[in-house]
Parts: structure tokens; sequence; C-alpha cells
């Protein structure tokens, strides 16, 4: 059984290659990617092709299956979290006239999960369905300062590995410290040029499980 589990995750694991960034992949690629051999990596992509999450294209290139496309349907439809939020990401955008996203927190990923448009037409790289970094921008930010020191702290190294430095740690440490104190955070182009962003953390039952954040032109935003 333990053997079974570890055969499933290692399986499953293998989605996590593909991103925004790099979307295809073969075989080889991702053997190597996960120092896997070969022959087991066909045997996982063969599984994935025939669950639907992947899908073979010509000259041995996989990508996302239409399986994935339904069932993200069906989280947008069924989300609990998402249903509650709309509304206030739509009562917000009429209110301010800025971009509204929600952002939910899975393990240790940020995706926006929902996205009321603002009346501004900004080129924003981070819209629904797009993991956010970690350490940058006012919705990644107003999570972590309300998260629990040594989950922040092992989180940090593995964003930064070798620029992980004590003297960076001890700054963006204070840095959190001070937006749980205000309760919100502000970046000024923390995630796209020229844009400011504001975050605000989602709480349920003392767990931080997402945030909410208003985006907008550095123009608009001397109005707020």
């Amino acid at each position: 059984m333990k053997d079974t589990a570890s055969s499933l995750t290692r399986m499953l694991s293998l989605l996590d290659a593909f991103t925004h960034q790099r979307y295809a992949w073969t075989v080889d690629d991702l053997a190597e990617r996960f120092a896997l051999t070969p022959s087991s990596t066909y045997r996982y992509v063969k599984e994935l092709c025939r669950a639907g999450l992947l899908i073979r294209l010509p000259r041995g290139i996989y990508v996302i299956g239409a399986r994935v496309v339904e069932l993200e349907s069906l989280i947008r439809e069924t989300d609990p979290v998402t249903k509650v939020g709309m509304p206030i990401l739509q009562e917000l955008a009429r209110e301010t006239g800025c971009h509204v996203l929600l952002s939910n927190v899975y393990g240790e990923h940020l995706i926006n999960v929902a996205h009321e448009p603002g009346v501004e037409a900004l080129e924003l790289t981070y819209l629904r369905g797009r993991s956010l970094p970690w350490f940058r921008g006012a919705p990644a930010k107003s999570v972590l300062a309300f998260w629990p020191r040594a989950r922040v702290h092992k989180l940090f190294d593995a964003t930064f590995g070798e620029l992980a430095t004590e003297d960076l740690w001890v700054a963006t440490w204070a840095e959190l410290k001070a937006i749980r104190k205000a309760g919100y955070c502000i970046s000024d182009g923390g995630l796209d040029t020229g844009v400011i962003g504001f975050g605000v953390p989602v709480i349920l039952e003392g767990e931080v499980i997402g945030t909410i954040s208003l985006v907008c032109s550095k123009h608009r935003a001397k109005f707020l």
C-alpha cells in the first residue's frame, strides 16, 4: 500500500512540470527533470493520458489534457470561497474602479482564482489561474505576514536558495511584521511596473486561506 501511494505521488508530481513558462514536455525531458528512469516516466505519462490529465501531440510532445479544464470549471462553480467572495469582489470593483482579485492558498502555492475587472486597461501578469510568486507583491506579502515565522522562514529558504542570507531574512521578516501590524499590504510595482497593489488576508477560523487584492494605476491610487 505504501509503495502504491508513493508511486501515485511520483506520477502526479509530473504535473508540476507544466507551467505557463513551459507547457510542453517529452518523456525524456520529464525523466531528466524528476530523475526518473525513462520506462517509469513513460508508464506514468501513459496513465496520466488515460486519465485525461495529459494529452500526446505529434513528435512525442505532451501537454495538459482536457480533464484539467473540466476540473477547473468544476472549481469555478463549486469552490465555496470563490462563491462567497465573488459578490465582495464585484462590489469592490464598482466602488473603487480597481481590478479586484481573489487568491487562494493551496499548500505552498498562492493562486489567483477569481478576477473582477476594473475600469482601467492594465496589463496584468498574474490573472486567474496564475500562481503568484512569494515575497513579491501585495497578495503574497499579505498572506506571509500572517503565517507563523517558522513556515515563512522555510519558504524563504526554498524561494531564495543561495541568496537567502541572514541579512535578507531579517529585513524580510521586519517588513512582514510591519504589514501584520498594519493589517494590509501596499505594493508599488511588486508584480507589474507602474501598478499599485493593495492586499488583505482572508482568514477563516484563525487560518489564512487566501487574500483579496485591489490593483490599479498610480494615478487612481492617489484617490483611494
